[in-house]
């Protein structure tokens, strides 16, 4: 009996869904940061308006109905602020310098303090959009020096300065200057975290980030910054509320249940059916062979906004290969390459400079690090563009190979260069535009170039590869061959059976016999002999 108990436990404990780590608090030494975030976008340039900075401060307020402001400029500068709902301001410091200005449309600001502010009218639809306010100050003053987008601060500190910017575009990744200081409200930010060992068999890391929030019914807007260095998989789970950015430094897949936000594109849950709980989401993760768990992260918070940091789990990053060219700079984007190949089996790259022959086949992969599902990368058109002759261009017909429906992170395509003229370049570089599309949006486009030496073929023909007969191909030669054959046997034989026996049948005529008078005859007959007449005679 006893043994039948504990036969059945550990049967029980072999086919039960058994949590791989424990969720604790993350501490300092975990690979991963979470930290509210108060500015959602903004942008700093060193435009003025008649020697006066404009300064736009756009509140997305939630938690607030009062807040302060100290004015400490000492340069002439004009505040605009704006409001997404009714609040109290307290100014301090009557400041001569300053000029505020409140925008009133479906809400308003109520200022108490120094009596230096200017009311200001706006329709609903402009008040509402960041993008359109900005276009709306533009147009009103000539130039604006910054525009900052803040989330419930409890108190705002005014500086002024000038950014370095030419001009001020708005920027998601945005972190204010030394214009402004503010001090957010207080908000609450739980994170647990756990690592899960990975199995030696596994070939791609799995990281889990599920956001548990205080209020379900409140928008909340979740950027990930995600830096492995090992082939990795996003899951990104949470409330219909949330909304995921994502900024991947390294090639990363991702799935989520939820709308995202990549390379400042909104796009659609690309996985709507996510599990909701802790071993849905490890089963989930484990549906592929090739794939496993590495973390598992719970967020809970009441902010609006949130920024994780997930730091490598990794010592070592993979060196790029020689012949990759890296065409973007920015960390944030995605990476695109090209290899050149002399061969169709697209298996030995060429590094540096390829030589090549006019008329001769070349074979390319180009690559993007932006890999997901429903990603698909297009290469738009390629060129040749002569080193030594300026601008001279030559547009290129390539033949494009299929791509992988489901994810389309590489694309291969082949060219046949002209024949060389001799007053042309010998060196060209090789460049292309990509495109990397999320249906139905274009996410990013990208160019790449490549060095090539052009070599003048020996012959102006065009070269041609053999790649042998067919089988049925060498059967039908093989049968007409004999066939010919066969037909010439039958008439050699035909030939001869017919003319052989003609000649038998023939009677060889009697010489008859010499007489001793005959050459005296003929001597005396014939005064002029020739060795034809003579045989006509006989």
């Amino acid at each position: 009996m006893k043994v039948a108990i504990l036969i059945a436990v550990l049967i029980a404990a072999h086919t039960s869904a058994v949590p791989p780590c424990e969720l604790k608090e993350v501490k300092d030494e975990n690979p991963i940061k979470v930290t509210p975030s108060w500015v959602s976008q903004g942008c700093w340039s060193e435009d003025t308006s008649e020697g006066r900075e404009i300064h736009l401060i756009n509140l997305n307020l939630d938690m607030i109905s009062w807040f302060t402001m100290d004015l400490k400029n000492t340069v002439p500068a004009s505040i605009i602020l704006n409001s997404n709902k009714n609040v109290s301001l307290t100014l301090f410091n009557e400041n001569i310098y300053a000029k505020v200005y409140l925008i009133r449309s479906d809400s308003w600001i109520t200022v108490t303090g120094p009596d230096n502010t200017v009311d200001l009218d706006l329709p609903a639809v402009v008040q509402s959009d960041s993008n359109s306010l900005l276009g709306w100050a533009k147009s009103k003053y000539g130039a604006v020096t910054s525009f900052t987008e803040l989330i419930d601060p409890q108190s705002i500190t005014f500086n002024a300065g000038r950014g370095h910017s030419q001009d001020c575009e708005l920027q998601t990744n945005f972190t204010q200057g030394k214009y402004l200081e503010y001090l957010p409200v207080t908000t609450s930010v739980e994170v647990k975290f756990c690592r899960i060992p990975m199995p030696l068999k596994a070939k791609e890391e799995v990281h889990i980030i599920r956001h548990l929030p205080v209020d379900t019914m409140t928008p909340r807007l979740i950027e990930v910054n995600f830096t492995h260095h090992n082939p990795s998989t996003l899951i990104l789970q949470g409330p219909n509320t949330t909304t995921w950015k994502i900024i991947c430094r390294i090639d990363c897949k991702f799935k989520s249940n939820n709308p995202f936000i990549i390379m400042g594109h909104l796009l659609l849950p690309n996985s709507p059916n996510l599990p909701a709980s802790y071993e849905g989401l490890l089963k989930f993760a484990e549906a592929d062979s090739n794939t496993a768990p590495a973390s598992y992260t719970e967020i809970s918070t009441d902010s609006k906004r949130l920024k994780v940091y997930m730091k490598s789990m990794t010592n070592t990053a993979p060196q790029l290969p020689s012949t990759s060219l890296q065409t973007t700079t920015s960390p944030n984007k995605p990476k695109t390459t090209m290899h050149l190949y002399l061969s169709p089996d697209y298996r030995s790259p060429s590094e540096g400079i390829v030589e090549v022959l006019s008329n001769k086949t070349i074979y390319a992969e180009v690559s993007t690090s932006l890999s997901m599902e429903g990603a698909k990368l297009d290469i738009e058109n390629c060129s040749l563009h002569a080193r030594a002759l300026g601008m001279e261009v030559k547009s290129l017909d390539i033949k494009k190979e299929t791509c992988n429906p489901k994810t389309c992170s590489s694309r291969r395509f082949s060219f046949t260069l002209k024949p060389v003229q001799e007053h042309h370049s010998q060196r060209w570089d090789l460049q292309c535009f990509t495109a990397v599309t999320f249906v139905p949006h274009l996410i990013l486009r990208e160019g790449v170039e490549r060095g090539l030496k052009v070599i003048k073929a020996i012959s102006t023909l065009p070269t041609r590869e053999f790649h042998g007969l067919e089988l049925g191909a060498v059967l039908g030669i093989a049968f007409a061959s004999f066939l010919i054959g066969a037909c010439l046997t039958g008439a050699l034989w035909f030939i001869h059976t017919h003319t052989g026996s003609t000649v038998k049948r023939q009677p060889v005529p009697a010489i008859p016999p010499v007489s001793e008078n005959s050459s005296a005859n003929h001597s005396i007959g014939s005064t002029q002999s020739t060795p034809c007449s003579s045989s006509s005679m006989a």
